[in-house]
């Protein structure tokens, strides 16, 4: 009898290009682990350009394995059979061994990285302080730093910092503010900034942070400040600035300096009014910054209700004189009363999305349709696109399309995509029903159905 064939050995065959590639996706405990799967692969974690190093996985969670991990990471450091480090990332919760950190972050300086991201945290004893080698590497263009919290830093050199960064991600627990200013200023090639964390100043007495951001290259900025109980003040001096996004905007409040013409997106997403201190004065914060983004030529504002940009009581839009595209996103119908005003104050709009974020169907009582007193020349004239999101068939909203599809005389098409809270029957009757609306004869509408 002829013995069974040997399985072909697969894993053994893939192409060193294929198996970099795969263990490049893996922790680096994991791709180190590989070994077992074919002897050409025991050495080839050595040669791995990304490094993946995470005190969190099950083999180092426990307190007392903190130095097994130190141990694992010197020696994958140690063992590497190639000179350069691609990306290098790092998450560590053991602040006690900050020292081997900063020898770590400065063997992946000198190995010529060029991603670095660290997450480390702190406690009030034991202080990282970012190495100076990470200012002056010349081949670092992506950093991202989640510290926690950022207590303090050494001052950086008075010229020559970061010569490549390209994009700074930075996570913040209850930072000092002149730690952020003084990184946030010595960026001079800088691309992309992200900041995003949290700032818990609960203790009774509101005091107002102020972050100073000055970038000349900056060309795209993220904003997310999560449970904010003060109010944070940016400026931002990019004059090169094209994109801004806000989120959780509330007690936020951005003054741009030299940005207002060069800005091209702007979104912005305000936090529920509920939940800020109405001790607070916020009423020109969203006014202020509106004026600031008012030459855009694409918008997006999202908010559960109008109360949430917490407007003057004689409150007013700027002229956005450049908007081709608005995207309105909301929770509460009463929101589309800036839609009305907006209508009149986008003369160049062409694509207007309205997006429905409320959870089932609710009709309302007494909620309708408040148009503007005369038709828009922008609705009349300009607008080729409209996109609903989210529809659920509610008075107002019928309303709302109705006005839109008869006074939009250059409307190209129409889209309504409706809540998955329509039976597919109440859809069919809906559709019948904007058929016999009045509209261009250019006007092709479009019901999108979403099955049930």
């Amino acid at each position: 009898m002829d013995s069974m064939a040997k399985p072909e050995d697969r894993i053994s065959k893939l192409p060193n290009e294929v198996v970099y590639c795969i263990l490049s996706f893996l922790p680096t405990v994991d791709a180190v682990r590989t070994t077992v799967l074919s002897k050409r692969w025991s050495k080839m974690w050595a040669k791995l350009k990304t490094l993946n190093f995470d005190s969190n996985k099950k083999e180092f969670r426990d307190y007392e394995e903190a130095f097994s991990f130190v141990t694992f990471v010197t020696r994958v450091l140690f063992f590497r059979k190639v000179p350069e480090i691609h990306k290098f990332r790092l998450k560590m919760p053991y602040p006690q061994y900050i020292p081997h950190i900063e020898d770590w972050v400065f063997t992946a300086v000198i190995r010529n990285v060029v991603e670095l991201d660290l997450h480390v945290f702190e406690t009030g004893v034991d202080v990282f302080v970012l190495p100076e080698c990470i200012y002056w590497c010349k081949t670092l263009r992506v950093l991202k730093l989640h510290l926690t919290p950022w207590t303090r830093t050494d001052d950086p050199p008075a010229s020559g910092c970061f010569p490549s960064l390209k994009f700074l991600h930075v996570s913040v627990y209850n930072p000092q503010e002149t730690t952020m200013n003084l990184l946030f200023s010595c960026c001079p090639v800088l691309e992309g900034l992200t900041i995003d964390g949290t700032i818990d100043g609960n203790t009774g007495d509101h005091v107002n942070y102020n972050f100073k951001v000055s970038a000349p290259e900056l060309k795209t900025l993220r904003i997310s400040l999560e449970n904010i109980y003060d109010p944070v003040d940016v400026h931002i001096n990019a004059p090169k600035l094209e994109n801004l996004d806000l989120k959780r905007l509330g007690l936020t409040n951005c003054f741009l300096i030299g940005s207002t013409k060069s800005l091209v997106n702007a979104s912005i997403a305000f936090r529920e009014h509920f939940e800020v201190d109405k001790k607070l004065d916020l009423s020109t914060f969203a006014m202020a910054l509106l004026d600031q983004i008012s030459n855009v030529k694409f918008l997006s504002l999202s908010a559960h209700c109008l109360e949430d940009l917490h407007l003057p009581e004689d409150w007013h839009l700027p002229v956005f004189h450049n908007v081709n595209q608005l995207r309105l996103a909301f929770w509460e119908h009463n929101l589309l009363e800036l839609l009305a005003v907006f209508l009149n104050s986008a003369p160049t709009l062409e694509d207007l999305v309205l997006e429905d974020r409320t959870e089932g169907y609710t009709e309302l009582s007494e909620s309708h349709w408040n148009p503007p007193k005369e038709v828009p020349a922008g609705l009349s004239s300009n607008l080729k696109t409209i996109s609903f999101k989210g529809f659920k068939g509610r008075l107002f909203e019928m309303e709302m399309i109705k006005y839109l599809l008869k006074n939009g005389q250059l409307l190209n098409k129409m889209t309504i995509s409706t809540s998955l809270h329509l039976s597919y029957d109440r859809q069919n009757e809906l559709y019948t029903e904007f058929m016999m609306f009045h509209r261009a004869a250019t006007c092709h509408v479009e019901f999108v159905h979403m099955q049930v």
